[in-house]
């Protein structure tokens, strides 16, 4: 079922990659000093994105689990490389996720900035080669698109940020390059093995999965599946990015060194291509290495939701707190991909979306806080409630998401990530019982503090005005559809998560 059938001849994801470069050409060809007119360009052309992206949406046939909007072409035909792109259930809801939060940082991007041409710029080349990274089904193309975003986030970072943003920035890149190497070599192991078995030469995500490869090797006089070494190769990539502990060390120096519009992208979006990696290419190419290796990751989940609570519970830094918070919320996506089952997959989909809209909303507001009071000290943030109501009743909105309350999203796909973790990992489920409740702790003793204690002495703090709530809008109206009414979600990936889990 669909809401309307999009004609089939048109190459929708092509142009859902190319629009951003059309608008970053569009940009490059501007005069620097036309700072309105270049914001202009950014904005609308990430509109536009975000409209066609809509469509797809639409148009998206649910209840199937195939690949959809398929564009399939030869490329380097000796090397069986192709130029493949579809998207199903696993990234239909990301591209669409994508493309608002791209939409909302350049919203919030200042033209007064220094080198602000530049930096929308890389903003939407940025935006291109996170849509590639989603749509691309032949490996090769998708190893291009992934490393493809390092380039703009190292400059995002090391050009714009704050604090020690050269260090952040190249932690970052060594970082994700060294485990890209991994999976570099694992992609070509892949193929060679597959050509072995099948006498053709391919690096096509919907060839290769019809084909797992099988045997065992010796590993230091250890007998090894060859699976389970292929599915490392890809986890060091994926695990690097999402980031999993204990790889996690780049995560809060590259938060808080980034600025805001990129921090929006970076921790939205950027941590989600590694789970949607695990789920795209570890559990559909190496099922038996899932299953060998998946319950090992699922202990290094539950040990960062449970890390990444205790350090935000120690942080005075506002910024540094919503960072360790990303990082224990992202464990419970890991959790939901390797319980490998309907439950805790959907859960970990569901949260995907839900982490990408309330951390994006939690450090937009983190910044008007800082920008209102000069500070992110929690400590030096007293009773701002009785000075600005409106702002307090809209941080009180996500803070209580990001809590996990029912009614709001945050608690439908750690629900269903639980009951999924509770009939694979007892004890982990438990675990991940204990990170509810110290990111309860924390996020309350967060919001108590700066909105609702007496201050030591008055301090003026503006109320929030009508672009800021409009920009938090679209998140917070996604916070209450979603929660309020999230079973449309799982009707619309139930099939594909289905397919995933029977391997």
């Amino acid at each position: 079922m669909s809401w309307y059938q999009l004609p089939a001849t048109v190459p929708w994801l092509t142009i859902a990659v190319l629009l951003p470069l059309a608008g970053a050409l569009l940009v490059l060809l501007a005069p620097s000093a036309a700072r309105s007119a270049i914001k202009q360009l950014g904005v609308l052309t990430t509109v536009f994105t975000l409209v066609l992206v809509g469509l797809l949406l639409g148009g998206f046939q649910q209840g199937t689990a195939g690949l959809q909007f398929d564009e399939h072409h030869s490329w380097i035909t000796n090397l069986g490389i192709s130029y493949h792109l579809g998207v199903d259930g696993l990234s239909l809801f990301l591209l669409g996720l994508n493309a608002l939060l791209f939409l909302l940082a350049l919203a919030v991007t200042d033209p007064k900035m220094p080198r602000f041409k530049e930096f929308v710029l890389l903003m939407l080349v940025l935006e291109a080669a996170t849509t590639g990274v989603l749509v691309a089904l032949d490996l090769i193309l998708f190893y291009v698109f992934w490393e493809a975003t390092l380039v703009p986030l190292y400059l995002l970072i090391g050009a714009w940020g704050e604090g020690r943003r050269i260090y952040a920035a190249f932690k970052f890149l060594i970082y994700t390059v060294l485990a890209s190497f991994f999976m570099l070599v694992a992609i070509l192991a892949l193929a060679a093995l597959n050509a072995n078995q099948t006498g053709t030469l391919t690096f096509d995500w919907s060839t290769l999965v019809q084909h797992p490869v099988t045997g065992s090797v010796d590993v230091l006089g250890i007998r090894v599946g060859i699976q389970v070494l292929l599915f490392l190769g890809f986890a060091v990539a994926f695990a690097v990015k999402m980031p999993l502990f204990p790889v996690h060390t780049w995560l809060p120096a590259a938060y808080t060194a980034s600025p805001v519009p990129t921090l929006l992208i970076f921790a939205g979006l950027i941590s989600k291509l590694g789970a949607y990696g695990f789920l795209r290419f570890n559990l559909s190419l190496f099922p038996d290495g899932t299953r060998s290796a998946g319950p090992y990751l699922a202990g290094l989940a539950v040990t960062g939701i449970l890390y990444g609570a205790l350090m935000a519970l120690v942080q005075s830094d506002l910024k540094r707190l919503v960072a360790y918070a990303s990082m224990s919320h992202l464990g419970f996506i890991g959790l939901g991909i390797f319980t490998q089952n309907l439950l805790g997959v959907e859960g970990a989909l569901i949260q995907m979306i839900n982490h990408g809209v309330i951390i994006a909303a939690l450090f937009l507001t983190v910044a008007m806080i800082e920008r209102r009071a000069g500070t992110r000290d929690r400590t030096q943030l007293r009773g701002l409630e009785q000075r600005a109501p409106l702002f307090a009743a809209l941080f009180l909105v996500v803070s209580l998401a990001a809590l996990g309350l029912p009614g709001l999203n945050g608690f439908v796909g750690e629900f269903l990530i639980m009951l999924g973790a509770w009939s694979r990992f007892l004890p982990l489920a438990v675990g991940a019982g204990l990170g509810v409740i110290l990111a309860a702790w924390y996020v309350l003793r967060m919001y108590q503090g700066a909105f609702q204690e007496a201050p030591s002495q008055p301090t003026a703090f503006a109320e929030a005005r009508w672009t800021e709530a409009g920009v938090l809008a679209p998140l917070l109206a996604l916070m209450v559809v979603l929660g309020v009414s999230p079973a449309f979600f799982p009707a619309a990936v139930q099939a594909t998560v289905q397919a995933v889990v029977s391997r």
